[in-house]
């Protein structure tokens, strides 16, 4: 019993205080990058992006809340979606959080009126996808990237948007349920995002509330030991490690 008791506190030291140390740790990628070009110092908009384990998991909850967090504390943060399809609701979320410093059509650039996948929308409304997007990078410390559906959704034939995502280089957020069916899901998106390189900062349980704080605090535990992440069931403790590593 001690030795069962000894273990569950040291994954909860884990879950609580070690994932926001190992966040700050993982975030290298997403500071704010400079470089000198012809004497003058230059510098670039560090740039995470927030994927999800499926559709409907909460990425735009957690992006919006992330940017106000941040904002709060004195970051210039802000957020997009470049590909949206059905409403642009998601968009005006993370346009409410930045208080309307961007237009819609800077948020969300590509937007298809079928409730589909990019690939299968654009294809209906005899359209192509562009992959090159243009995002507002240097308004901001800190741009905050919102994917449509899952890791692995097409964007085209050819390309998903892990694809899309593994080629920019950006370190990614996983948000993901928090109770029942969390534990494959988000083990599948952590294979699926290494297997491309992608470095993971942390993976964000969601919807705390309908899955019990106990399951999501045993769901948290079980994944950071299997994959040693930052697993976090608090969107403050992720803010104040990417404000801290940006400072």
């Amino acid at each position: 019993m001690n030795t069962a008791c000894s273990r569950r506190r040291k994954e909860a030291v884990g879950v609580d205080k070690q994932s926001v140390r190992l966040s700050m740790n993982l975030m290298f990628m997403a500071r704010t990058r400079q470089r000198r070009v012809g004497g003058v110092l230059l510098t670039s908009t560090a740039t995470v992006f927030i994927t999800g384990t499926d559709t409907g998991v909460g990425k735009t909850f957690v992006t919006a809340a992330l940017v106000r967090a941040l904002r709060k504390a004195d970051v210039h943060a802000g957020a997009v979606k470049p590909f949206a399809t059905g409403s642009r609701e998601d968009a005006k979320v993370l346009r409410a959080a930045m208080d309307g410093e961007l237009t819609l059509g800077e948020i969300n650039p590509v937007f298809f009126r079928r409730p589909l996948a990019p690939m299968v929308a654009a294809r209906l409304e005899g359209r192509r996808v562009p992959l090159r997007v243009k995002l507002p990078m240097k308004h901001f410390e800190l741009l905050l990237v919102e994917g449509i559906g899952g890791w692995l959704v097409p964007l085209t034939e050819r390309v998903t948007v892990a694809d899309w995502v593994a080629r920019r280089g950006w370190p990614i957020i996983i948000v993901a349920r928090a109770g029942l069916g969390t534990l494959n899901h988000t083990l599948l998106t952590v294979e699926a995002a290494r297997q491309r390189g992608v470095q993971i900062a942390a993976v964000v349980l969601n919807d705390v509330d309908k899955a019990g704080a106990a399951a999501a605090r045993r769901n948290a535990a079980v994944l950071w030991r299997l994959t040693r992440l930052p697993v976090l069931v608090s969107i403050r403790a992720l803010a104040d490690a990417l404000r801290k590593e940006l400072r």
